[in-house]
């Protein structure tokens, strides 16, 4: 059944694709239904009334953002001396005989905190000089506003073009820069983690999110905002010059505990990785992003004990040293953990499992035979078996099989 409903939705994607490709050959547009092809069809099976249907189409109004028209022409963001918001928006049919102008219907808006300060250095320009008369000259950012109603409320989004002197680095390449932050995301907090660009600690700080996934939508989202402007107070104190973070792409291979990756799909796991983004690209830094595989397991048996910092620290540590093309060597007291305890382990649970078990008997015979040519696999195959057979507690090696 799952390969039926995949197959059919890959013949809707692939006539979507026919249909677009026809209209770029043609030079044509889709049709588009204002208020939504779906109410549309309810509106025709007289699901939704008149009236409803009425609302959906005339709920939203849209003005393209003009430079040399100080932002907006039509709708227009303004800040009083007071600091409160007002939207004025251009009335042609208010105006009066001989006018060229439209008046203007100003009404009150209110600024979200998180936003303001971004918001109000976009829509009043900023001082480039002075002109003969000694008066400012402004120049202003273009800016697109949109009224939608909803629920008998209004709500107005402002869309502008951001200017990123950050950048974001192929995976080939490595930050140049001399700090290097590794940033390990969780559920309930965010590890940040300096390293030198030789692959040496430097320092470390966590930022806490308590209980997160209790808050409204727009509430986390405040929440993660704040947290992300400390994380970036707390980089240019140090000096960081360019951060490394988990990739999407391999979201699942994040090696936390259980409660860790239950809650992952709870919580905002990719706003927080994109806000950083954006915010290390609007504040200069370079960006790389690297698979997660085994960080938590590397930094908790190498680095958390020699450092004494915590398993996400350490997570963080061991991302910044990916970041920088560094290898995981395996520290001696963990060969010999390997060879010695473990070992001995799995041959003696492969000697005393019964027939019914012969699933698991063969993995661990696998595992053995990993071991006993160790140096002949890539180091990602000894940490996926520590990460499977041994955990810290109290700093001591205890065997989960």
């Amino acid at each position: 059944m799952c390969l039926i409903g995949l197959r059919k939705r890959q013949q809707k994607l692939e006539q979507k694709i026919e249909m677009y490709e026809t209209h770029i050959k043609n030079g044509t547009l889709p049709p588009i239904i204002f208020g939504g092809r779906k109410n549309f069809y309810e509106r025709m099976k007289d699901k939704i009334s008149n009236q409803e249907w009425k609302d959906l189409r005339t709920r939203q109004l849209y003005s393209r953002g003009d430079k040399s028209k100080k932002g907006n022409l039509n709708m227009r963001i303004t800040v009083d001396d007071c600091g409160q918001g007002w939207l004025e928006i251009a009335n042609p049919l208010g105006r009066t005989n001989g006018k060229t102008k439209s008046p203007r219907i100003k009404v009150p808006i209110m600024i979200p905190y998180r936003f303001y300060h971004q918001i109000t250095n976009v829509v009043m320009g900023k001082q480039i000089g002075v002109n003969p008369k000694g008066k400012p000259i402004i120049e202003h950012q273009k800016y697109s506003v949109e009224i939608i109603r909803k629920q008998n409320e209004f709500y107005v989004n402002i869309t502008f073009d951001e200017t990123e002197i950050g950048r974001v680095l192929d995976f080939k390449e490595t930050p140049q820069s001399d700090v290097i932050a590794g940033i390990d995301v969780n559920p309930d907090r965010i590890a940040v983690s300096l390293c030198t660009k030789q692959g040496d600690f430097k320092g470390s700080k966590v930022f806490y999110l308590h209980n997160l996934n209790t808050f409204s939508t727009n509430k986390r989202a405040t929440i993660i905002g704040q947290i992300v402007q400390q994380i970036k107070t707390w980089l240019l104190e140090n000096n960081v010059g360019g951060i490394v973070l988990e990739d999407l792409k391999f979201q699942k291979s994040h090696d936390t505990d259980k409660y860790s990756n239950r809650n992952f799909h709870q919580f905002t796991y990719k706003k927080m990785l994109n806000s950083l983004i954006r915010m290390a690209l609007r504040n200069g830094f370079s960006v790389k992003t690297v698979n997660p595989a085994y960080t938590s397991v590397i930094g908790k048996l190498k680095y958390s004990k020699n450092f004494g910092i915590s398993v996400h620290e350490a997570a963080a540590f061991t991302i910044a040293r990916r970041g920088l093309e560094l290898q995981e060597q395996l520290p001696q007291e963990i060969i010999l953990l390997l060879k010695n305890q473990i070992t001995t382990k799995l041959r003696i649970l492969v000697a005393s499992m019964e027939e019914s078990k012969k699933n698991t008997k063969k993995v661990y015979k696998k595992w053995l035979q990993t071991i006993q040519t160790w140096k002949e696999y890539h180091n990602w195959k000894l940490w996926s078996i520590l990460h499977k057979t041994v955990y810290m507690n109290n700093q001591q090696f205890v065997f989960k099989i």
